[in-house]
């Protein structure tokens, strides 16, 4: 994956090497990325979770290729201010489906001014465009209306409740006629 650039963010992909810098803390990030990492990025539970994205993308090629994602870089700031992540659903072998899920997270300053939905509809647009990608999924707590917002304004659709979650897709038909 390359760089996407959109009118407020640059996007750049989480690869290995970049999800290394951030194991060893905001500090390097910041000096790997030359950008100024916010003290409240990532938050706890993304850090804990780091390792194990350090592993997959080591074992899945096109995992590791894409990336995890993308780190959001706020152009006018040069701040990192959030990341959205791209997960390729595997088969039950462990090869890429044509299924990906979406996730973003935007640190608390940043919220409510449209970046988790500029940066969430510039990577499943990206993703939708890929060969043989044909599905972008995605799924949030039934009470989290930040998040039901930003997926309704990137053209998702619910399409399943499961408990407290909600389901949603966004197809490559709906995007690219």
């Amino acid at each position: 994956m390359e760089n996407i650039v959109t009118k407020r963010l640059y996007l750049v992909p989480l690869k290995l090497e970049i999800v290394k810098a951030a194991i060893l803390g905001n500090s390097e990030l910041a000096r790997f990325l030359a950008v100024t990492v916010l003290p409240n990025w990532p938050d706890e539970e993304f850090i804990q979770i780091l390792p194990g994205i350090a592993d997959i993308l080591s074992k899945y090629a096109l995992q590791s290729q894409w990336g995890w994602g993308s780190l959001i870089i706020h152009k006018a700031e040069n701040k990192l201010i959030g990341h959205v992540m791209i997960k390729i659903i595997p088969d039950a072998t462990g090869s890429p489906t044509d299924s990906v899920e979406l996730g973003y997270q935007v640190v608390p300053s940043y919220r409510r001014q449209g970046y988790a939905s500029e940066a969430a509809k510039a990577m499943a647009d990206w993703t939708l465009y890929q060969p043989g990608m044909k599905k972008v999924t995605a799924g949030c707590n039934a009470d989290n209306i930040g998040s039901k917002r930003v997926l309704e304004k990137i053209g998702m659709r619910l399409i399943e409740t499961r408990g407290k979650v909600l389901i949603w897709e966004l197809c490559k038909t709906e995007i690219i006629g």
